[in-house]
């Protein structure tokens, strides 16, 4: 038996996913706000977080994640 979660790939096409907001506890604010998709890379601003303001001031900053972990993840619903 794996101990593994299991990493589902999402069916949506990232380009189409520009705008949208991540949650994600790679982010500092745990939320970011997708910018553009370049090389394998997803870019992220981050956005600030009303419910944990601790980490707040890290908002604006400009992150990346790979777009293999990226695909796996849900974006927030508007």
């Amino acid at each position: 038996m794996s101990r593994v979660t299991p990493r589902i790939k999402q069916s949506y096409n990232m380009k189409d996913m520009i705008g949208k907001i991540l949650t994600s506890n790679m982010f500092p604010t745990l939320k970011g706000r997708l910018l553009y998709v370049w090389e394998g890379k997803c870019f992220f601003e981050i956005q600030p977080n009303p419910e944990y303001e601790k980490y707040n001031g890290c908002a604006g900053q400009v992150e990346y994640l790979p777009e293999s972990i990226v695909i796996t993840m849900n974006f927030e619903e508007d």
